[in-house]
């Protein structure tokens, strides 16, 4: 008997890596403050949903003005976020119809958030688990889906 974590990889190397590119320049683009830049890795019609909204936000425009508030409420604090993505796991996305077999991955991660204040310490903020669902859009990966479930909270919103 094979044992499940012995066989072949998910997906080809050369896409593993072009993800991992994919997440450090959105975390970079989001922690460093360029909100649009983070937000445009989002798809018009994307779903962000998370145990620690209220309810999943729909939309690019919306995902961007949530994240445009929590950046606003990190500098009148003097705060700073940086976002650790671990532990990444993709696999190609077989939910959809055939054709988009090879378009879309699922790509599930540990998330840490390190928070440091200004003058201050940096300490663990939270820690979540994140499951995406990125799709093929003007010739790069975007975000169609994200779920993200913080370990300190109840599960997640059904979408």
């Amino acid at each position: 008997m094979v044992h499940p974590l012995t066989v072949s990889p998910h997906v080809p190397t050369d896409l593993y890596e072009q993800l991992q590119q994919f997440y450090a320049r959105h975390m970079h683009a989001g922690d460093s403050g360029d909100i649009g830049a983070w937000a445009a890795c989002f798809t018009e019609d994307a779903v962000f949903a998370s145990n620690g909204l209220p309810h999943p936000l729909r939309g690019r425009a919306a995902i961007e003005a949530t994240a445009r508030l929590g950046a606003a409420d990190r500098a009148e604090r003097g705060a700073t976020h940086r976002h650790l993505v671990t532990m990444l796991d993709v696999h190609r996305d077989h939910s959809g119809a055939p054709e988009d077999a090879d378009a879309s991955v699922v790509a599930r991660s540990y998330v840490l958030v390190v928070e440091s204040a200004a003058g201050g310490k940096a300490s663990l903020h939270l820690s979540a688990v994140c499951e995406d669902t990125l799709v093929r859009g003007d010739g790069r990966w975007l975000v169609r889906e994200r779920r993200v479930t913080r370990d300190d909270l109840p599960a997640a919103p059904a979408a």
